[in-house]
């Protein structure tokens, strides 16, 4: 451009002098050279006057999994390859300095086959079909290629004093405060595992964030945000250094109706939060208005989420069918129920001193309840009682009551007194029955599903309610290294059911990915449900069993393996003896859960008389949750333990060269619980000894044999990978990793697996 421009005014100039004299021609030139700088430079387009600009990457991506050794579950998942792609382009347009429009598209591809026969939407219908490949980033209506994340389109106008965007489409990121709108961060993050959202970055950035100086907060590997879809209006500048935001949101995620829920996406960080159109069953509304510059550093904010559904789900039959298989008078959720959510908090952020950063939200919940019923029947105690004969539930025969408002408190403190020795305390407090289905305090995400479990890692890696605790950390850095510790104790208020959940975070997510029944798009599923086969199946431990029929899909805990947007869960309730599991009698206690962490990272690549960094990291856990207090928990066997869990980490990492780095994992996780029970199925009447011991228990009428069967899993994985800027902006990340599953109490359970995956991506 700078080329032509200066050829073409050079031109110009020779053609004017042409006809002078020579000496007159040679000082024309030389009085216009000055010019000609400036007159090139006024032809080029300022960056604010560019019409249009457009942003974005490509990647490809490549997994094969293979299992050597299967369970029972995996039997029509012994071997899966996948290929598939994205792109997404964010395109801007800038028609002047005040408007600025915006759109961010997204092109996923699925190029592992496509099949027009039946097997496309039952892939396993045909169990020996082992090897038969299916639709890779499907949903579980099996959608090839879908809508990917930030699917939406906005405008960004600035005026002054004032300034605002407002965006719509599928996927909306936002956060407000920590009881209204908030994401937590689960687990640790390594440098195995590389996150397909990860920002453009080089490969020694990338190392150094993850493995050299963990990055703890902030950036997309440390999402605080929910994704909602709708139309979101984010007011950034007003006078008096106010700033307010507004969300108007149909999620998918809040659909109660149609499948009962099973069509949510649970508020997970997924693609498809608006693919089919603002006719779902559920609306959200957010509101925020803040001041900044408080004190000078600080930040107040008011705030208000709400989730309300809509009465005609008690038209669709999926919804109230669900509430009519139980028995009346016998259970606790015989009347279809819809629960509106209030939330309501203040808080505050910032830097109270130079070194001391304070962030604190307190926040009111208010349930609105809304019970349907028969016309003709009454209500009892909570119970329908049909007093005239059968009739249809209609929205017009309903009873609403608002429940008390509940508290929750959250504070975090972060000091940097001491020089070299950060330190973090989180205290929580929440009452039971404190729900904010969007906040850190909603730990499965899964908005109206509020079942009464406890998690192991309770309070450092989640947060639930009823519950109150501190959460400490210590994390210093020192001349070629660091190391985090990281200590939490948390206790029910109240007494709650003894039902324990827990993911497996070394090699949860690659078994759910592998699984059938995985879906990014629509989590919330037991892991074997996509199997076609009914022999093949999790044998699970008991968890709270439904009083009769099948129960309602929202509220029915029944154990066993639970998928999750990149996770995989498994719960079990704590029965204290067998013939407890086969009636279904919870114990209740008010539990208490703690977490001791350390993890700790060393450059030794000075050993070797080298300036590459080699970097040792290791990360060590112990966690566990019982009806009484315990500093730590070491084992199952401790009094009153209700279960323990361990988890090592070893992660090497190696820069061969400033664009070419290797990483490798070793890692063992296991999770020990005394109190677990199974069912086994009674057929021809094989079993007739019956037995009311803690072991067993016969139940005549169920047909079942209730055993004892403790938890001790025991997970190992070893791989190797490597992560390589080929090009400027383009890279290769590979990653290969053997991983083994051992349940020594049930066997049929035991896997091994062999997993690789390869993504390039490009961006430009």
């Amino acid at each position: 451009m700078r080329k032509t421009v200066s050829s073409l005014l050079l031109a110009s100039s020779l053609g004017a002098a042409w006809a002078l004299p020579p000496q007159l021609q040679l000082d024309s030139l030389h009085a216009s050279l000055d010019t000609l700088s400036g007159n090139m430079e006024s032809t080029l387009l300022g960056k604010d006057d560019l019409p249009l600009a457009v942003s974005g990457y490509m990647a490809f991506r490549l997994k094969n999994f293979h299992y050597s050794e299967q369970s029972p579950m995996l039997k029509s998942d012994q071997a899966r390859t996948s290929v598939d792609a994205v792109l997404n382009v964010n395109v801007v347009a800038m028609p002047n300095s005040y408007i600025t429009l915006f759109t961010n598209l997204s092109f996923p591809f699925d190029l592992s086959g496509i099949y027009t026969n039946y097997l496309a939407k039952q892939p396993t219908t045909a169990p020996k079909n082992y090897d038969e490949r299916v639709l890779f980033d499907h949903s579980t209506d099996y959608y090839a290629s879908t809508i990917n994340e930030e699917m939406n389109v906005g405008v960004d106008i600035r005026a002054g004093v004032f300034g605002a965007y407002i965006t719509a489409g599928g996927v909306i990121w936002a956060n407000a405060s920590p009881l209204t709108m908030w994401e937590r961060e689960t687990n640790p993050r390594f440098v195995w595992q590389y996150e397909l959202f990860e920002d453009e970055k080089t490969v020694s950035t990338y190392y150094k964030e993850k493995a050299f100086k963990p990055v703890k907060e902030g950036g997309r590997a440390f999402w605080t945000n929910r994704s909602f879809g709708g139309v979101f209006a984010n007011v950034y500048q007003l006078p008096y250094d106010l700033k307010a935001q507004f969300l108007v949101s149909q999620p998918i995620d809040a659909d109660m109706a149609t499948r009962d829920g099973l069509r949510m996406y649970g508020g997970q960080p997924g693609e498809l939060e608006m693919s089919g159109g603002y006719d779902f069953r559920g609306t959200v509304l957010h509101g925020r208005i803040a001041k900044e510059k408080v004190a000078d550093n600080l930040t107040i904010g008011v705030n208000y989420m709400g989730v309300t559904y809509d009465e005609g789900a008690i038209y669709e039959d999926e919804f109230r069918t669900q509430w009519l298989k139980d028995k009346w008078l016998n259970s606790g959720n015989n009347v279809p129920t819809l629960l509106n959510t209030h939330v309501a908090s203040i808080d505050v952020k910032g830097n109270v001193t130079p070194k001391f950063f304070l962030m604190a939200d307190v926040g009111v919940s208010i349930t609105d309840s809304v019970l349907f019923y028969q016309p003709g029947m009454v209500l009892v105690n909570g119970d329908s009682l049909d007093v005239k004969g059968k009739g249809g539930y209609t929205s017009d025969a309903k009873r609403s009551s608002m429940a008390n408002p509940k508290v929750g408190l959250y504070v975090k403190a972060q000091s940097k007194y001491v020089e070299g020795w950060p330190m973090t305390a989180e205290l929580v407090f929440f009452q039971p029955g404190f729900y904010s289905p969007y906040s850190l305090s909603n730990p499965s995400r899964f908005p109206g599903w509020r079942k009464d479990e406890t998690y192991l890692n309770a309070g450092a890696l989640r947060y639930s309610p009823n519950m109150a605790g501190i959460n400490f950390k210590l994390e210093p850095s020192f001349n070629r290294g660091y190391f985090d510790f990281q200590y939490a104790q948390h206790r029910q208020i109240e007494a709650g059911k003894d039902v324990v959940a827990f993911n497996y975070r070394l090699n949860g997510r690659n078994l759910w990915e592998s699984s059938n029944s995985w879906t990014k798009h629509k989590p919330l599923f037991i892991a074997d449900s996509g199997n076609g086969d009914n022999a093949a199946r999790y044998i699970a431990r008991a968890g709270v069993q439904p009083t009769s029929g099948d129960g309602v899909k929202m509220y029915r805990q029944r154990g066993g393996l639970y998928g999750g947007t990149w996770e995989m869960w498994e719960s079990f309730a704590a029965y204290e003896n067998a013939h407890q599991a086969d009636k279904g009698q919870v114990p209740m206690h008010a539990k208490w859960s703690s977490y001791l962490s350390f993890m700790g990272g060393y450059d030794i690549g000075h050993w070797f008389g080298t300036d590459r960094n080699i970097m040792m990291t290791a990360f060590l856990a112990l966690s566990g949750v019982s009806t009484s207090f315990a500093p730590v928990a070491v084992s199952e066997k401790q009094s009153n333990m209700l279960m323990t869990s361990f988890y090592g980490q070893f992660e090497p990492t190696v820069a061969v060269t400033p664009t070419f780095h290797m990483v490798g994992i070793l890692g063992l996780e296991t999770f020990r619980s005394d109190k677990a029970y199974l069912y086994k199925e009674i057929k021809n009447n094989a079993l007739k000894v019956q037995s009311n011991t803690p072991v067993g228990y016969f139940s005549e009428t169920n047909a079942k044999f209730c055993m004892k069967a403790p938890i001790n899993y025991k997970d190992f994985a070893i791989g190797l990978g490597f992560d390589w800027d080929f090009s400027d902006r383009v890279g290769l990340h590979f990653r290969y990793k053997f991983m083994t599953h051992s349940d020594e109490t049930v066997p049929d359970n035991d896997w091994h697996s062999h997993y690789i995956a390869a993504e390039t991506k490009a961006w430009f």
